[in-house]
Parts: C-alpha cells; sequence; structure tokens
C-alpha cells in the first residue's frame, strides 16, 4: 500500500486531503501539531515542522512515497502583526521537511503549496505583505533544493479555496455571518474593498490538482491551481445571503474596480485534471456545512 504523509493536516485543505488519499485507499498520515484527526483509517503523527530532528525520525520511521506539504501561516494580514512566525513557519519548516526527506526518502513524489499572491520579482518591484515574501522564499528554496539535491518536488501556486469546512477564508466569514444575522445578530459585514475581483477554487477540486501534479507531474515545475475566472466580493456576498435566506447589511470602505487577474491553468490541463464544482456550488455547500454546524 503506498503512503502519502500530508504536513498541516488539520487545516481546511489538509482535512479535505487526508479524505480524498484515504478514500483512494493510501495508508495516510496526518502530520499535526496538538489536535488528532477523527478520520477512520488516517495515521496521526504529531509533530512540529520547526524541530528538524522529530521531522526526520518520523519521516525515517514511515518512509513515504508521496508528500504534500501543506501546513503554513496563509494569513497575510497576521504576516505583519507576526513576521518571524510566518518566517519561520512557511520558509524554515518547508526546509526542514525537504532536508529530512533528503536523508531518509530521497526519490519521494513533493508538492510544496504556494500561492498566486507570493511576491513575483518578475512582475512586481513592491512587496505587498510579510506572507507574499515567505511564499517567494519558500518558492526558492523548493526549487533550488530540487536542484541541488535531486529531490522530486513539484509546486502548486495556489488561488483562494473555498468549499465546506471550516474556514478562515472570506467565503466562509461571509457565510457565518449571513447565518448569524438571520438568527438575530444585528452586525453587518464590512469589506474593505467589495469591489475586489478575486478566483476562486473549490478546495476539492485543489486537492484532486495536487495529485494530478505528484501522480503526472514534472520535477521542479510549478503549476497554476485557479478557476481561471474571477469575481467581484460583492456578486459573492449577494449569493451567500441569497442561499442562506438573509439580509445582512454589507459595508465596504471604498469603492475600488480591480482589474481581473486571469491564471492560466494550462499545464494541469495537460496532466487531464479540469474543475468539476462552479463556484454557485461551493457556496451553496459552504452555508449547509455551516447551517449543520
Amino acid at each position: 500500500m503506498n503512503k502519502v504523509f500530508i504536513s498541516g493536516a488539520t487545516g481546511f485543505t489538509g482535512h479535505h486531503a487526508c479524505e480524498y488519499y484515504n478514500g483512494l485507499g493510501y495508508e495516510v498520515y496526518a502530520l499535526t501539531r496538538n489536535h488528532s484527526l477523527p478520520l477512520n483509517d488516517v495515521r496521526n503523527v504529531h509533530g512540529n515542522l520547526l524541530d528538524a530532528e522529530a521531522i526526520r525520525v518520523l519521516l525515517e520511521k514511515i518512509r513515504p512515497d508521496l508528500l504534500l506539504h501543506l501546513a503554513a501561516q496563509n494569513h497575510s494580514g497576521q504576516s505583519f502583526n507576526d513576521p518571524v512566525t510566518t518566517i519561520n513557519t512557511n520558509v524554515i519548516g518547508t526546509m526542514n521537511l525537504l532536508e529530512a526527506a533528503k536523508h531518509t526518502v530521497p526519490h519521494a513524489r513533493i508538492l510544496i503549496t504556494g500561492s498566486v499572491i507570493e511576491y513575483n520579482p518578475c512582475q512586481s518591484t513592491e512587496l505587498n505583505h510579510p506572507y507574499g515574501l515567505s511564499k517567494y522564499i519558500q518558492t526558492l528554496l523548493s526549487r533550488s533544493w530540487s536542484s541541488f539535491y535531486d529531490l522530486d518536488i513539484r509546486i502548486a501556486k495556489t488561488t483562494n479555496l473555498i468549499g465546506p469546512g471550516h474556514s478562515n477564508g472570506i467565503c466562509s466569514l461571509v457565510a457565518q455571518k449571513c447565518l448569524q444575522y438571520r438568527k438575530g445578530d444585528t452586525e453587518g459585514f464590512q469589506f474593505h474593498n467589495i469591489l475586489d475581483r478575486r478566483d476562486f477554487l473549490d478546495v476539492r477540486d485543489a486537492v484532486r490538482a495536487y495529485d494530478s501534479i505528484l501522480q503526472k507531474g514534472i520535477k521542479n515545475e510549478t503549476y497554476i491551481v485557479a478557476s481561471g475566472e474571477t469575481h467581484t466580493l460583492l456578486e459573492v456576498a449577494k449569493e451567500l445571503k441569497k442561499l442562506s435566506r438573509s439580509d445582512l447589511p454589507l459595508t465596504t470602505q471604498q469603492f475600488l474596480h480591480t482589474q481581473p487577474v486571469h491564471y492560466v491553468k494550462d499545464k494541469l490541463e495537460y496532466l487531464d485534471w479540469n474543475q468539476t464544482i462552479p463556484l454557485k456550488q461551493s457556496l451553496k455547500d459552504i452555508v449547509e456545512y455551516y447551517e449543520q454546524s
């Protein structure tokens, strides 16, 4: 039986990834800091990616065939408040995992998940936040370790992931607020810029994309994991209000039209991946998840 090691397993995407590989019959090892995943047949292993020796011991014992690295500090706003933790988690944690893999499972296929909003020195002259910097360094580090040590590393740059499950993403936050308002809460929801456009992809489609990259992707290649379409936050909020039957008031600090950014996903389509869950279905599933929670 093939083994997969998933870091960040208790996170939004990690939980879905564990379910996905468990359903495929993999021996799933879920790396967690404190809590365990309540999923049958998933093996919870506790550890901290900042503890290099502990991670090396874990990989030496498990010897996985696939490594899916999802652990990260993913909040750009939080990265301003605590840049050291952001850099340590996203950069040092990744280096420790790659170093452990180099010494214990050098032939394993490894997927490092980055972000489409990471800093790109070829396209931008200014850094937006420490988070973007940390993800840029993570990508550079991963490509370098792949070249230096002949590790089979692939990189996924991912857009905004949505869908059922606990998440701090904007769609989940608005959905929760809609339901709270319907139950008597009097507070509305304020956006920074309600006309901001974003690319949203269902987390279940993203996990399938990650598996396609691990199974069929090319070593040291970078893949964009996105829907290829953008929607304003206003459009999304209106749909969530409709689905939740809520009159939640929406306010915004500014009305600023932003240019849509279309992420090219051609490389993924060459791997026979395609989006299967449309935006409206994802939003419907989010509302139903919180209604049942």
